[in-house]
């Protein structure tokens, strides 16, 4: 039996209750006598107790069968103290409103827990962090026997460089995009318009390079010059293009650069990417590495 946590006046009228629906609780009584002396919560008929235990048949004859009590308020085939049945009303409507109050304080039978807290708004959200991919290009890879060295793009993965044959995107975030090129030398663009920047935030790239980064030496620390933001590259400078037709994107990419550029894909889907310059094999440097996927053109796919 589990005693209330309420103050003690109120222990003591629920232990009054009990001993009135016909339960003895001996240890109770004791506990709560020895709380309070100046209030009597047991029966107000002095040798009430000793005149209920004397009118109490003699103990079942080992069969099992149920001691018969003949007291003013006993039932037949109820055994012990006197049985009252409002007293054990009262009880089960106290025991019900007190598992009603555990309830209400746990939220059961709700939808919505009384203890729900709102995600905090201090945390930043994924859709608010640019999502980093970063491309480098470099030169002296042996396509085969016969063509030989090829440039190529890779994908700077955690474990290292990665085939660049498939580029994965998450759609409608923003996307930082970031190109090294080790490229040194330059290539005929296929039209003079992959010489613009096109489908990025601004239509601009951060352009950065050895020729444009001169920095000095000051009493303060080192005084930093050089990166710009552009919208287009002399063609004369150009060695790669970083282009997805199908969305509008074109970024050239200066030799001997570090390029950084911003763009979101709203729409899932597989687009391929190319190198609008002419820096493949054959004739007119259109085979061999333009025209396999992970050297210089593959997909990007957008989930």
């Amino acid at each position: 039996m589990v005693v209330p946590s309420a103050p003690l006046i109120d222990r003591m009228i629920w232990a009054k209750t009990m001993v009135g629906a016909g339960i003895d609780l001996p240890w109770l009584q004791a506990s709560v006598e020895s709380r309070s002396s100046s209030v009597q919560i047991w029966s107000s008929r002095p040798g009430e107790d000793e005149v209920k235990r004397a009118r109490k048949p003699p103990a079942p004859n080992g069969l099992g069968k149920p001691v018969k009590s003949h007291g003013p308020n006993s039932r037949p085939g109820v055994s012990g103290r006197g049985f009252n049945l409002r007293g054990l009303i009262i009880i089960v409507v106290m025991v019900a409103v007190a598992i009603s109050g555990i309830a209400a304080g746990y939220g059961i039978g709700s939808t919505t827990p009384s203890t729900a807290k709102a995600v905090s708004t201090t945390t930043t959200s994924a859709a608010q962090t640019p999502y980093v991919v970063t491309l480098v290009i470099t030169t002296g890879n042996e396509f085969n026997s016969s063509i030989g060295d090829q440039p190529a793009y890779y994908v700077i993965g955690p474990n290292g460089l990665q085939s660049s044959a498939q580029i994965n995107l998450p759609a409608q975030r923003l996307i930082k995009l970031v190109i090294i090129d080790y490229d040194n030398g330059n290539a005929t663009l296929a039209n003079s318009k992959y010489a613009d920047v096109t489908g990025v935030v601004g239509n601009q790239i951060q352009l950065v390079n050895n020729t444009l980064v001169n920095s000095t030496m000051s009493t303060s620390g080192i005084q930093i010059r050089g990166g710009e933001n552009v919208t287009s590259l002399p063609a004369s400078v150009i060695a790669h293009t970083f282009t997805i037709p199908s969305l509008g994107i074109n970024i050239p990419v200066g030799t001997l650069s570090t390029e950084v550029a911003y763009f979101t894909v709203e729409t899932a889907g597989t687009y391929t990417w190319f190198c609008m310059t002419e820096c493949g094999s054959g004739a007119e440097g259109l085979g061999g590495a333009m025209v396999t996927p992970g050297w210089m053109t593959g997909s990007v796919v957008v989930q």
